[in-house]
């Protein structure tokens, strides 16, 4: 049954009709006034006359502005009755209704300031939390989780699995890498990160991960070598391709070579890899002639 009220709720939106005959709203009132009322109800417009005019080709075609409307008005409450009664203690989730943007807010918060899975495994790492093998150099022993190390590395995992030697002494003695690089190749399995490269320190990070199959790490030091590559440089690590069948690494140093082949050819470097390695020097020559044949 109607309420009997005399107030009306309008409801308008104004839309303006572009030369693809889209609707681009352009104007809404929310009104509540006397039902006898006859007068015209004012709807700006919230598009300036300047601004559709400088896009007259897109708002104005065929020098039209058509603005079409939709209004929707209320004459108030139809019927009144009570659904249901409910005799029990509100949900906690409508509490959180009311707190929604508040609420999300504080969770994008605690989850950019929780700690991810690599950040735990970073600092099981450095605590040495429940370490249960210890690897060895010439001169220092880092303790590490044989999990962690079968889970990163293949190689390491064949060790753990088939060598009896290091499955029974729970030690893995490296004697070819330096401290700081089996440090900072521990780092990348527990966190997948490294501190700042040098040429020196990718270099052999690239070696220790080409024996231990460690892909990622392989790819992130080839990468900084290449992008560091000089004329002094290009030497070594055309030799580092060539010993570790990098096809990757050689192609990028030959075409390095081939745009600087006299300052290449003519430095320092490159004439001590003649002395050691005149092979590769001859067949990197050969094939850089072939390409720009």
């Amino acid at each position: 049954m109607p309420s009997g009220t005399d107030q009306v709720l309008l409801k308008c939106k104004l839309f303006l009709l572009d030369e693809s005959g889209k609707k681009i709203e352009c104007g809404e009132a929310d009104n509540r006034f006397d039902a006898s009322r006859k007068d015209i109800q004012i709807l700006p417009l919230s598009l300036l006359r300047q601004e559709i005019l400088n896009r007259k080709r897109e708002y104005l075609p065929d020098d039209k502005l058509s603005l079409p409307f939709e209004c929707i008005f209320s004459t108030g409450v139809e019927c009144e009755k009570i659904e249901k009664t409910l005799y029990e203690k509100p949900s906690v989730a409508l509490y959180q209704i009311n707190d929604t943007d508040q609420n999300n807010d504080t969770c994008a918060e605690k989850l950019s300031n929780s700690y991810t899975a690599l950040d735990d495994f970073k600092e099981m790492y450095s605590n040495e939390f429940l370490t249960d093998i210890a690897i060895k150099t010439k001169t220092k022993s880092f303790t590490a989780h044989k999990i962690v190390l079968c889970a990163r590395s293949p190689v390491f995992q064949a060790m753990l699995i088939n060598d009896i030697k290091e499955k029974n002494s729970n030690i893995i003695q490296i004697d070819d890498l330096e401290d700081h690089i089996v440090q900072n190749l521990l780092l990348f399995l527990y966190s997948d990160s490294l501190e700042t490269l040098q040429w020196e320190s990718a270099n052999k990070l690239y070696y220790a991960a080409d024996k231990y199959a460690i892909e990622k790490l392989k790819v992130i030091c080839s990468s900084f070598l290449i992008d560091n590559l000089s004329t002094s440089t290009a030497s070594e690590l055309l030799l580092l391709g060539d010993t570790h069948n990098d096809s990757r690494l050689k192609k990028a140093v030959e075409n390095f070579i081939s745009q600087l082949e006299r300052q290449v050819y003519g430095s320092d470097e490159w004439k001590n890899l003649i002395e050691t390695n005149p092979k590769l020097v001859s067949k990197t020559i050969l094939l850089i002639h072939k390409r720009k044949i």
